[in-house]
């Protein structure tokens, strides 16, 4: 039985503490608090699913046995890949968790093999937006596999290495203060998808959503630079804030062949038993209104998410929107919007209005509201964007199926 500890930065007093003790046989997954932290009591990150008690937690099936307030901070996709690249063997699940650095993962947890934090655990310094053009020449090293010794120690590998998770290449930088995402574009991507995102997300923040601060670095390839809203500036001591994916929320498995659980309403209520206020559950149906209008069939639970701020749990900023192109306008999204599933309609969104604090009437205005941005998003595409880009960007944006 594999073995990790969890250590958590504490939300209210900024001390690293250890949280607990994870165990994995298999796909087999026990999680245990810490008896001194039992102890003393206080602050959990899921206290719905796993509140605070002595009794170990066993049998833990979901998400290859791994609690989802942990399994957020591990790494998936790339930061995967770029593990076994740069070990160059085969690792288990609680590898990943590890050998990925504690310096840049999501909220505000960390993981070591010691019972006590060493001293300066979640420290580890992170380059300037400088290193950039050398974690892109990572990325084409692993792309055309010349992970030599040499093309490891020249390339500062293992300082490459991430705890994010995403199909595609990322890596924590600082820039201007402030911890930022930084997404290169992919050698095999059609289009640039950064701009795209970039002008997705600029326009939703014009339009008054709460959305993560994005930047276009101007040097090719174009990389879209996300701030993190899940660390204070630096100047604060960077200081991490606790983060749950919607996955967590509801308790889901991500690999499960099907999702019937992954559903709009169904986060919201989640959010509800967590004391989220009213306008952060209304702000979410907004988002759901502008998924479809975008196009952004891939708006998954692992692209929504909640934060701890002030004492309370809140909507996290607007993150990863970006339309699938070379499909045409969004027939259905990720999760289910309504009654009648995924499928995209009038009828379907306005179907689970209550779940989001609204009234019938007031989903209405909120629906008609965002389908009417159509015309906008296009002009505001053409500020950004050119030529297949740009045509196949607008192509993706309709509201037609919305009003229908």
């Amino acid at each position: 039985m594999q073995r990790a500890y969890i250590y958590m930065e504490h939300p209210e007093s900024g001390q690293v503490v250890t949280l607990g003790r994870l165990s994995l046989k298999g796909r087999l997954g026990e999680f245990v608090y810490a008896p001194e932290y039992v102890a003393q009591g206080g602050w959990v990150p899921d206290p719905i699913h796993y509140p605070l008690r002595a009794e170990p937690y066993t049998g833990i099936t979901r998400n290859r046995g791994i609690p989802g307030f942990i399994n957020d901070a591990m790494p998936d996709g790339w930061g995967e890949r770029l593990l076994h690249r740069v070990y160059g063997q085969a690792l288990s699940t609680l590898d990943f968790l590890l050998k990925s650095p504690n310096n840049d993962r999501v909220g505000n947890l960390m993981a070591g093999r010691a019972r006590t934090p060493d001293e300066g655990t979640g420290e580890g310094t992170i380059p300037s937006l400088n290193g950039l053009a050398k974690f892109i020449a990572a990325c084409e090293a692993v792309y055309d596999g010349q992970l030599t010794a040499e093309a490891i120690t020249a390339l500062s590998m293992r300082q490459q290495r991430s705890a994010l998770g995403g199909a595609r290449p990322k890596r924590t930088l600082q820039d201007k203060g402030m911890l930022i995402l930084a997404k290169p574009r992919d050698r095999f991507d059609h289009y640039d998808l950064p701009s795209i995102e970039h002008a997705c997300m600029t326009f939703a923040a014009m339009k008054g959503l709460s959305v993560a601060r994005t930047a276009l670095h101007a040097h090719s390839p174009s990389t879209l630079l996300v701030e993190r809203f899940d660390r204070l500036p630096i100047k604060d001591g960077a200081r991490r804030i606790p983060m749950l994916s919607a996955l967590t929320l509801l308790d889901s498995e991500w690999n499960a062949p099907y999702h019937r659980d992954w559903q709009y309403a169904a986060v919201a209520d989640e959010m509800r038993r967590r004391g989220v206020p009213v306008g952060d559950l209304q702000a979410l149906f907004t988002r759901m209104c502008y998924n479809a209008m975008v196009g952004n069939s891939d708006d998954h639970p692992r692209n929504h998410a909640v934060i701890w701020l002030d004492g309370q749990w809140r909507l996290s900023p607007l993150y990863d929107v970006l339309p699938m192109l070379d499909e045409g306008p969004a027939k259905a999204l990720a999760m289910a919007v309504g009654r009648e599933g995924s499928q995209i309609s009038r009828l379907n969104l306005l179907s689970h209005h209550a779940h989001f604090g609204l009234a019938r009437d007031q989903a209405e205005h909120v629906l008609e509201e965002v389908a009417s941005w159509v015309p906008a998003l296009r002009d505001h595409y053409a500020t950004f964007l050119a030529g297949a880009d740009l045509d196949s960007a607008c192509a993706a944006a309709s509201s037609d199926r919305m009003l229908s």
